[in-house]
């Protein structure tokens, strides 16, 4: 049996005999135990080969991607996302690593955020300072308490021990956060937020910079083919090009690179590989391979970062190694990984029509060819693709400053173009021609700086949906992932974005300062209680009040205190959303949740780090940059 699961549920199951085998889809479709009859790389998420390094890696949360060749041993949960798999499954069920995996995720759900530490070691120590408190009185009653008898005076001194200990019971302490981490997070799933624990919450209140993907984060994600330059048709020697002789009837000359790179594109998931595809089916239907006419298109393969590759064969015409990606890639600079630091030069084929696309915000696509008898490759189109900007970017960018946040993008896109769309939504720090190795490298480094007035390091956070984000959104110290993004994606996150709205990021943030902001409140209280209820307990005004607090009412007293913390944390689900506006300013999400705030702000908060926030707003970018060794 085969059981396909989604988030660990399984979902179908079909029977695979001995004799046949199993052509798997990619991405989503997860497998118990595979034995591997074809060739791919695999990003091996949540597993490894032994549970101490699953272990290992559920905490870090850090991609890895995997080569496996046939006839190689496949792990259970591991998520196929560069090219297509045939599989014959061994083993299923309980035999598998999978049930130990759940346990480990149970285990994981079951951790408590770090500021719940802060309420055991206060308790830690209150605790024995009461019962310290409770003997000294006992010893003061017992001793100054003159014109009584002996019995008497023992009574009273017992009671008044006794009151001591009960009105000073550290539950509420133990209450605070737990209960406003359940509440807060019922809330989030209310407003289509997925918190993955308090820990996450605990993150979130006190991120100061927020790193954004460009392609289906900032951009709205449905990518259309805008242009296209071919170079093949319109060469002198056309006629003659081994290229276009043999070529499929339906293609005609001046779509050749649309076609090579639609069938290098059919089996990726990313948005500007769907632009092309789509553009193909325009033009071809549903058959863009042409695979009637006897083409077969094989060895698929995806270098993150950098683009896709294939075979296109066809009898009569011959085999190509197709490229299509950006221009290092194209031209098959580094056949192992294609990374390069040299730009294209400016007289390069395609690069003046590559500029002049980028200039007008849209994404230059190169694709390449190169047979079997040729030493070099050629490229013989440049495809560029448009993709709309979110309409929540600009206010999504405009909000988050003005809560004081630092907003990046960070992209693999060429410059031109990650600055034509930073500029359109307001975005001063760009990072453009990104690997997604490089994006994790600028977390690490933003992570490491300090904000000016501040010797804490930074606290950042990252918005993406692709595969390409999946190593910066465990690498950052809250991930939040786009819902309709990739499975990788998704499992990398802290938070996932049920909606896939931008507005979204903001509520995030707000909601988990509210959140942590009520848990600072229940902390206040809990102890302000208990610090005003002990003299009374003590009977340190008898002399003055002729009362004393009796055990009974002591213990209705510490009942109260438990309650209260429980009613204050119960009164997040008053919490509203707040409205973001075109200008990014923020309706208030909630008088309740307001009064709350600004006694916070009150009690906790210190002018010198609101003059350092507005300090560093004032700093401008290409100094921000500069501090982490980036030219603007």
């Amino acid at each position: 049996m085969v059981k396909t699961t989604r988030k660990l549920m399984p979902i179908q199951t079909s029977t695979v005999s001995e004799q046949k085998r199993l052509s798997l889809p990619r991405s989503r479709l997860v497998i118990i135990y595979w034995y591997c009859l074809g060739h791919a790389s695999l990003p091996m998420v949540f597993l490894w080969h032994e549970m101490d390094l699953a272990r290992r890696l559920m905490s870090t949360k850090v991609p890895s991607l995997v080569s496996r060749f046939p006839l190689r041993n496949l792990y259970g949960s591991s998520v196929n996302q560069l090219s297509v798999l045939l599989v014959r499954v061994t083993a299923t069920g309980c035999e598998t690593v999978l049930a130990r995996i759940v346990r480990l995720v149970e285990e994981a759900q079951g951790n408590q955020a770090p500021v719940q530490a802060v309420a055991d070691y206060v308790a830690s120590i209150f605790a024995p300072t009461v019962l310290t408190l409770a003997l000294i009185t006992f010893g003061a009653w017992a001793t100054f308490n003159t014109g009584v008898d002996t019995q008497e005076r023992f009574f009273v001194a017992l009671m008044s021990a006794i009151s001591v200990v009960v009105v000073a019971c550290p539950c509420a302490l133990g209450l605070a956060t737990p209960t406003a981490v359940m509440v807060g997070t019922g809330v989030g799933a209310t407003n289509g937020l997925l918190i993955k624990g308090g820990a996450v919450l605990e993150a979130a209140h006190s991120v100061d910079t927020v790193i954004f993907d460009k392609t289906g984060t900032i951009t709205s994600g449905r990518a259309v083919l805008a242009e296209k330059k071919e170079f093949v048709s319109h060469a002198a020697d056309a006629e003659s090009d081994p290229l276009l002789v043999g070529l499929p009837s339906k293609v005609q000359k001046e779509d050749v690179a649309l076609w090579l790179a639609s069938c290098a594109e059919t089996s990726s998931e990313h948005p500007l590989a769907k632009a092309i595809v789509n553009s193909a089916r325009g033009k071809w239907g549903g058959d863009v391979t042409l695979s009637s006419d006897g083409v077969a298109v094989t060895d698929f393969n995806i270098v993150p970062g950098r683009g896709v590759e294939c075979t296109v064969s066809r009898q009569g015409w011959g085999s190509w190694n197709v490229r299509v990606g950006n221009w290092i890639w194209a031209n098959f600079t580094d056949e192992s990984s294609g990374v390069s630091t040299q730009p294209p030069p400016k007289d390069a084929i395609a690069a003046p029509e590559a500029e002049d696309m980028r200039r007008r915000g849209q994404v230059s696509v190169f694709v390449s060819v190169k047979s079997k008898d040729q030493e070099s490759s050629r490229i013989i189109g440049v495809l560029g693709i448009a993709d709309s900007i979110n309409a929540e970017s600009r206010s999504t960018v405009a909000a988050l400053k003005n809560m004081g946040v630092d907003v990046w993008m960070c992209t693999g896109d060429h410059e031109l173009t990650a600055q034509a769309v930073a500029g359109e939504v307001g975005i001063d720090n760009v990072t453009a021609s990104c690997t997604p190795e490089e994006k994790a490298d600028l977390v690490s480094r933003l992570q490491k700086r300090r904000r000016a007035g501040s010797n804490k390091p930074g606290r950042v956070a990252v918005v993406g949906d692709g595969i390409n984000d999946s190593v910066a959104l465990a690498r950052a110290d809250v991930g939040i992932a786009i819902g309709a993004g990739t499975e990788v994606a998704v499992e990398a996150a802290d938070v996932v974005l049920v909606r896939s709205s931008l507005h979204d990021v903001v509520v995030a943030l707000h909601l988990s300062r509210v959140v942590f902001d009520r848990i600072k409140l229940n902390f206040g209280w809990a102890l302000a209680y208990n610090i005003i209820a002990l003299p009374f307990a003590a009977g340190v005004f008898y002399p003055w009040t002729d009362w004393r607090l009796p055990p009974a009412f002591a213990g209705l007293m510490m009942a109260f205190s438990s309650v209260s913390v429980v009613t204050s944390s119960l009164l997040l689900k008053t919490y509203s959303k707040p409205i973001i506006n075109d200008d990014g300013t923020l309706d208030s999400g909630g008088c309740v949740a307001y009064v709350v705030r600004r006694i916070c702000c009150c009690l906790f908060c210190s002018r010198g780090q609101s003059s350092a926030s507005k300090a560093y707003a004032r700093t401008p970018p290409r100094h921000r940059l500069a501090s982490l060794g980036i030219q603007a």
